[in-house]
């Protein structure tokens, strides 16, 4: 059974898992750099790292840790000025292999149909929230973290 533990993100220590280095070779990122996101509130940031737990292994030096899945936001929120601030929560797995690929084959196949639509979601949603007057980031700031032109993120046809 994984463990879990919450620590402040900037005193984590993690690397890849060789083995998931190795998984992800042939990926194609599309994302050039970074997306700025400093405008994002330390609740925002803290509430998206709440929602995602890192799945990690334990590494021989104390305090290090493998990371058993291709995580991006991770980086990105430790870019933003607030990363001090922030705490994350670790699932501390036993076994690398058995997780590796359910993240990195099972996961993402599962998650196809929520993401293949997305622009148009997003489109949507930031229609109802500004009806149920919600604090919202603007069109061109989402578009700006998705890494996508305003114009993408439109309505379908």
């Amino acid at each position: 059974m994984p463990k879990t533990k919450k620590l402040p993100l900037n005193s984590l220590q993690l690397h890849l898992h060789p083995n998931l280095v190795t998984l992800l070779s042939g990926d194609r990122l599309t994302q050039s750099k970074l997306p700025d996101i400093q405008f994002l509130s330390v609740e925002q940031l803290q509430c998206v790292l709440d929602s995602c737990p890192i799945p990690v292994l334990k590494h021989e030096k104390e305090g290090q840790y493998f990371i058993l899945a291709a995580m991006p936001i991770i980086e990105s929120i430790l870019s933003h000025d607030a990363s001090l601030k922030l705490n994350a929560s670790l699932i501390i797995y036993e076994e690398a292999e058995p997780i590796m690929s359910t993240l990195a084959l099972i996961k993402p196949a599962l998650l196809i149909p929520e993401f293949k639509y997305l622009p148009q979601r997003l489109h949507s949603r930031l229609g109802k929230a500004k009806l149920l007057n919600l604090a919202i980031p603007s069109k061109k700031q989402l578009s700006h973290l998705a890494q996508m032109s305003p114009s993408c993120i439109r309505e379908s046809k």
